[in-house]
C-alpha cells in the first residue's frame, strides 16, 4: 500500500511538473509528444535525486521517501497553479482511430496488429507474475539495491562481484524504490516493459514528424517488436530497451524545441540523455553519434544559427549528468582512483589490440546481425556464416582471438537465453537490408528529406558501431548492447515497407507472427505452459512465484543452492547473526533480502576472511570450496604472494594452510609478486577456506550441501558453520 501512496504522489507532481513546463495551446492544453516523455523524465529524476540526497545521509527508509514525496508534490502544486493549471489529455481516441484506418488498409499489417496485441497482452501477464530469475540480476542488477536497502544509502559495500560497485546505478535506483516497500521484486519488468513503450512511442512520433505514412510507421514499431532481443527483454530486468527509450526520447524532444524553439525541451532532452548516462554504459558510448545526429536536425532547422542549441544541450547536459548521473561515478573515484571502476574491471571490460581488433570487433558485431535465436536453421547454414566471417577476418590477417574478452565459441546463436539472445532472423532479414538501403539511398537521392533522414539514422548505427569497437572488448554478451543500438536507429526500418502483397512481405510476416505467437510464450526459463504447470502444482501464486525462482535455469524442476540456504535460515531464530562469505557468481540476492524478514546477514569479502572477528556472529556460511573475487583489496602493485608457480603454471603453498588465496590474472594464468610480467593486470582472488580455519574460532560444521552439475554455474558446496556457544 505504501508503495502506491509513494507512487501516486510521484506520478501526480510529476505530471503537474510536466504541464507547466510544456509547450501550451491558447486554451492553456498540453500538446505534442513533450508532456507524456516530461511526465516519465521528471518521476524517473525525482526518484533518483530523492536517493542520491537521502543516500548522502544513510537515511534511505519508507518515511524519509514519502517526506520527499510529499515534498515534491507540493513544489509541483505551487509550480502547476503559478502556470494557471495547464492539463495534459492525450488524444488516445483520436491516435486509435487512426492507426485502425491504417490497419484497414492493409490486410498484412492487421495480422500483424493482432499478433502484437497477443505479444503484449504476454508480457503484461508474464511481467506481473514472473519472479526475477536472471543470473546477472539476481548477482548484479537487482541484488545491489537489496545492499543498497539495508545499508540505507548507495555507497559501496561489501561483495565478490565488482559489477554491484562499479556499474552505473540508475535503473538499480528505481528497482531499490520497490524493494524499499514491498521487500521483494514484484513488477520490477514493468521498468523495462515502460522503456519499450516509451522507444516505440517516440519511434512513432520521429517518423510522423518527418510525414512518414502511418503504415509505414505501425510497419517499423511491429517489425522492431518481433526482433527476438526485443521480445526477451521486455519480461527481464535487462536495461538496453531501457537506455534506448530514453536515448529516444532525447532525439525526439530536440527535434521538437528546434521546431516550437522552446529552451525547456532541450533541457528534457539533455536531462534524458543523462539518465541513460548513469543507467548503462552503452548510452556513453551511443553519445558520438547521438550527438551528430542531433546536430544534423539543428543545421538543417537553423543553418548558421545551428550551434546555439547545441550549446544550450551541451550545458544542460553537464549539469543533468551531475546532478542524476554522476554519483556512482564520483563513487569510483573515490574507491578506486577512476571514475569508471576498479583497475581489474577496467582491464576486464577495456578495448585491447590495437587497430587490428578494432576492425575486427566491428566485423564480429555485423556478423551478430546473423542471428536464429527460436529457430534451427542455423544447424543447417550457421557453418557457412561463420567460414564466411572467418575468411573476411583471414583475408585482414585478423587473428581470430584479438581484442575478445568472451567469445561465441564459434556458434551462431539460436537459443532464447537472455543474454545470448540477438534480433533473431529479422534482424537480417530486414535490419540489414533496410540499413543498406538507407546508407544507399540516402546518397543517391539526398534531394529527399525521407531518405536523409534514413542516413541520418543509418549513419548513425554505423557510427557507433564503430564506437562500441574501440570503447570495449568483444564479448558475446555484447549483442544485448547491439540491441540498444538497433532500437535507437529503428526508424530505418520504414524504409522496408511494401505496400503490395508479395512473397517477400509474407515470408517477413509468417516470422514476425512466429516470434509474436509462438516465441514469446517459449522464452527459456519462462515457459509459458512450464509456469502454468508450476501454478496448477502449489497452492498459492506466492509458492509458484518462489518454486520458479529457486528452480534450476531451464524449467522449473530441483532447486538451487541458495534456496537451500534460505530455507535452512528461514528454520532459525529471527535475530540469528551470520556471515556470509560468498563466491562472484552467486544469487546473493535470495539470501540478503532475508535482512528484510528479521534477520541479520554481512558480508564477508574471501580475501579478507583472516582478518574479521566472529565471536558475535552465530553461524558462518561459504558457498563454495574455492571462492571467487572480482573485488580486490589491493591493485596488482601493491599485491604480495607467497605461494608458488609449478612449471606447468598452478599455485601451490609450500606448507599445508587453513585459509590460503591465490590471484589470477586477467588473459588466464596465476599472478606471482615474486616475477610479475610487465601488464600484469590481477582480475580475480581465488579462496580455499579449509574446515579447520573455524574450528579453533569456536565454531563446528552444521550441514554442507553439495551441488553437482554439468554446468559449473550451478554447482555449489556449501557449508554451514555454526558457533559452539549455541544451544542444541
Amino acid at each position: 500500500m505504501l508503495f502506491f501512496i509513494s507512487l501516486i504522489m510521484v506520478v501526480i507532481s510529476s505530471y503537474m511538473i510536466s504541464c507547466a513546463m510544456s509547450p501550451k495551446t491558447e486554451t492553456n492544453r498540453c500538446y505534442g509528444p513533450a508532456p507524456l516523455l516530461y511526465v516519465l523524465l521528471t518521476m524517473f529524476s525525482q526518484v533518483v535525486l530523492t536517493m542520491e540526497i537521502l543516500s548522502l545521509f544513510k537515511a534511505i527508509n519508507e518515511v524519509n521517501v514519502l517526506i520527499f514525496n510529499v515534498l515534491f508534490l507540493i513544489a509541483g502544486t505551487v509550480l502547476w497553479n503559478k502556470k494557471s493549471r495547464p492539463l495534459y489529455i492525450p488524444q488516445i481516441k483520436t491516435k486509435f482511430a487512426q492507426i485502425w484506418t491504417a490497419l484497414k488498409k492493409d490486410k498484412i499489417l492487421m495480422i500483424m496488429g493482432f499478433g502484437f496485441a497477443f505479444l503484449m497482452l504476454t508480457v503484461v501477464l508474464l511481467d506481473l507474475f514472473m519472479p526475477v530469475t536472471g543470473g546477472d540480476a539476481l548477482t548484479y542488477h537487482l541484488n545491489r539495491a537489496s545492499y543498497w536497502l539495508h545499508q540505507g544509502s548507495l555507497n559501496h559495500f561489501a561483495i565478490s562481484d565488482d559489477r554491484n560497485l562499479v556499474m552505473p546505478i540508475n535503473s538499480e535506483i528505481l528497482y531499490l524504490w520497490n524493494l524499499l516497500f514491498f521487500k521483494n521484486d514484484i513488477g520490477l519488468y514493468f521498468i523495462s516493459f515502460i522503456g519499450y513503450l516509451t522507444s516505440i512511442f517516440c519511434i512513432y512520433n520521429i517518423l510522423e514528424y518527418f510525414h512518414f505514412s502511418r503504415r509505414r510507421i505501425l510497419w517499423s514499431i511491429f517489425i522492431l517488436s518481433s526482433f527476438a532481443s526485443v521480445i526477451v527483454e521486455l519480461s527481464s530486468i535487462e536495461t538496453d530497451v531501457l537506455i534506448a527509450g530514453l536515448v529516444l526520447s532525447s532525439i525526439t524532444l530536440f527535434l521538437h524545441s528546434i521546431k516550437e524553439k522552446n529552451t525547456v525541451m532541450i533541457f528534457y532532452s539533455s536531462l534524458a540523455y543523462a539518465l541513460a548516462m548513469g543507467t548503462k554504459s552503452p548510452a556513453v558510448i551511443a553519445f558520438p553519434a547521438a550527438f551528430l545526429l542531433i546536430s544534423y536536425f539543428a543545421y538543417r532547422a537553423d543553418k548558421k544559427e545551428f550551434y546555439k542549441p547545441l550549446m544550450a544541450y551541451v550545458l544542460f547536459l553537464i549539469i543533468n549528468f551531475a546532478i542524476f548521473s554522476s554519483y556512482n561515478y564520483v563513487l569510483n573515484y573515490i574507491d578506486y582512483g577512476n571514475a569508471l571502476g576498479s583497475e581489474s574491471a577496467r582491464a576486464v571490460h577495456g578495448f585491447r589490440g590495437g587497430i587490428k581488433a578494432f576492425v575486427g570487433n566491428f566485423i564480429r558485431y555485423i556478423f551478430m546481425l546473423f542471428d536464429f535465436s527460436g529457430f534451427r536453421y542455423s544447424e543447417y547454414v550457421g557453418e557457412y556464416i561463420l567460414k564466411a566471417r572467418e575468411a573476411v577476418l583471414s583475408f585482414l590477417h585478423i587473428p581470430m582471438d584479438l581484442g575478445v574478452e568472451m567469445s561465441d565459441n564459434n556458434e551462431i546463436n539460436n537459443t532464447l537465453i537472455n543474454v545470448k539472445t540477438g534480433a533473431g532472423i529479422l534482424g537480417f532479414l530486414v535490419f540489414l537490408p533496410s540499413l543498406v538501403i538507407s546508407l544507399i539511398l540516402g546518397v543517391v537521392k539526398n534531394h529527399s528529406k525521407k531518405m536523409r533522414l534514413m542516413f541520418a539514422f543509418g549513419a548513425m548505427f554505423i557510427i557507433n558501431l564503430v564506437c562500441m569497437s574501440f570503447s570495449i572488448a568483444y564479448m558475446v554478451y555484447s549483442v544485448r548492447f547491439l540491441t540498444f543500438l538497433i532500437v535507437i536507429s529503428a526508424p530505418i526500418l520504414a524504409i522496408s515497407y511494401i505496400k503490395k502483397t508479395n512473397i517477400v512481405k509474407l515470408l517477413i510476416l509468417f516470422f514476425v507472427m512466429s516470434y509474436f505467437m509462438i516465441i514469446s510464450v517459449n522464452l527459456s526459463g519462462r515457459n509459458f505452459y512450464d509456469v502454468f504447470l508450476t501454478i496448477l502444482k502449489t497452492p498459492t501464486l506466492s509458492h509458484a512465484r518462489e518454486h520458479i525462482r529457486c528452480a534450476l535455469y531451464v524449467g522449473f524442476d530441483g532447486k538451487n543452492a541458495y534456496c537451500y540456504m534460505r530455507d535452512y535460515i528461514q528454520r532459525l531464530p529471527k535475530g540469528t547473526k551470520i556471515a556470509l562469505i560468498p563466491d562472484a557468481t552467486d544469487n546473493t540476492y535470495i539470501l540478503d533480502m532475508l535482512n528484510s524478514h528479521g534477520y541479520k546477514i554481512d558480508t564477508l569479502l574471501p580475501e579478507n576472511v583472516p582478518n574479521y572477528k566472529y565471536d558475535d556472529y552465530d553461524y558462518v556460511m561459504t558457498t563454495k570450496q574455492l571462492i571467487i573475487s572480482t573485488v580486490l583489496l589491493k591493485e596488482t602493485k601493491d599485491i604480495k604472494t607467497e605461494y608458488k608457480l609449478s612449471k606447468d603454471g598452478n599455485a601451490y603453498y609450500p606448507q599445508y594452510r587453513p585459509f590460503s588465496c591465490v590471484y589470477e590474472k586477467h588473459r588466464g594464468g596465476f599472478y606471482t609478486s615474486d616475477n610479475p610480467s610487465k601488464g600484469d593486470v590481477v582480475m580475480d582472488s581465488r579462496c580455499y577456506i579449509d574446515h579447520n580455519f573455524f574450528e579453533p574460532k569456536g565454531f563446528s560444521i552444521a550441514q554442507i550441501y553439495e551441488f553437482q552439475s554439468e554446468n559449473i554455474r550451478y554447482q555449489a558446496y556449501v557449508t554451514i558453520y555454526k558457533n559452539n556457544k549455541l544451544k542444541n
